[in-house]
């Protein structure tokens, strides 16, 4: 079946070189998740969005979150009919919400197979302009760490039961050197892949894989809010889709795009040339 139509076609001439991914094998996806329930989080845009309906081609439970019910009932018309789709509209920051999710899939005896923690938080702002805004910290914490976490412990018994497995989407930037005006975003997204780390053993010890997809620039709603993207290199919702239904039907530990080494191979030759690179980009917009 053939992914949905992009929501921001541009295609950057390096995009395939950089971010090569090949077509899911569909034989391969349907003996992965044929009779699973799949929870999704971050389901109403996106990659999230591009999950849903591509998943729902096949005999599955889906149970999709997103804090917008508008939005959730228009990607469960999409789905396709062979899917029981249930939606949540449920805030990973609000922690009384999530519990009441989880409680409901308790009373409603929902055993989650497979995980898909998708949801996120993108900001970029600089230190400056955060003195009043400490807010943003919490926000992107509670999207992107505290959340999820919340959400994982809920429904681990039930992953360990059916040997599930857990989906990080990630991104490649906790790879990369660190840069100005986004520590409220990458320290949130740090904090939950070290968490997945050091859980990792365990879950596994009891059955349960995780799946770690470090992601590059993808060209979905939250991404294009900043114009700069429109115009760099960046892997489309779909290919994305597809890089995480790869892990899923592998049970693979960790996806990077192969472009990663050439930043890191830098920094390790110049350590602190992008650390000065950024500071002569400031200086020169003070002057």
């Amino acid at each position: 079946m053939p992914p949905s139509p992009d929501k921001y076609p541009y295609h950057h001439p390096l995009d395939s070189f950089l971010f090569p991914v090949r077509s899911v094998n569909q034989k391969k996806l349907a003996e992965a998740v044929s009779g699973k329930t799949i929870l999704i989080t971050g389901a109403s845009f996106g990659i999230g969005a591009e999950l849903a309906v591509r998943i729902s081609h096949y005999p599955v439970t889906l149970v999709l979150v997103a804090r917008t019910k508008e939005k959730l009932e228009e990607i469960k018309k999409q789905c396709g009919e062979k899917a029981v789709v249930q939606i949540y509209n449920t805030d990973l920051r609000d922690e009384t919400a999530v519990n009441e999710l989880i409680t409901g899939l308790k009373v409603k005896e929902i055993t989650v197979d497979i995980l898909i923690s998708n949801a996120g938080h993108s900001i970029y702002r600089k230190l400056a302009d955060s003195l009043n805004r400490f807010h943003d910290t919490k926000r992107s914490s509670a999207v992107n760490f505290t959340g999820p976490v919340q959400l994982i412990l809920g429904v681990l018994p039930g992953l360990t039961e059916k040997k599930g497995i857990v989906v990080n989407v990630s991104t490649v930037s906790l790879f990369l050197p660190h840069t100005a005006g986004w520590s409220a975003y990458h320290s949130s997204k740090a904090a939950f892949d070290h968490w997945l780390r050091c859980a990792e053993p365990e879950m596994k010890a009891t059955g349960v894989s995780l799946c770690q997809v470090y992601l590059p620039l993808v060209r979905t709603r939250m991404s294009m809010i900043v114009e700069e993207n429109h115009k760099r290199p960046a892997m489309s919702s779909a290919k994305a889709a597809d890089v995480i239904l790869h892990s899923i039907i592998r049970r693979r530990r960790k996806y990077r795009p192969w472009c990663i080494v050439i930043p890191r191979i830098l920094d390790i030759l110049a350590p602190d040339l992008w650390y000065r690179i950024q500071q002569n980009r400031l200086k020169n917009r003070k002057t």
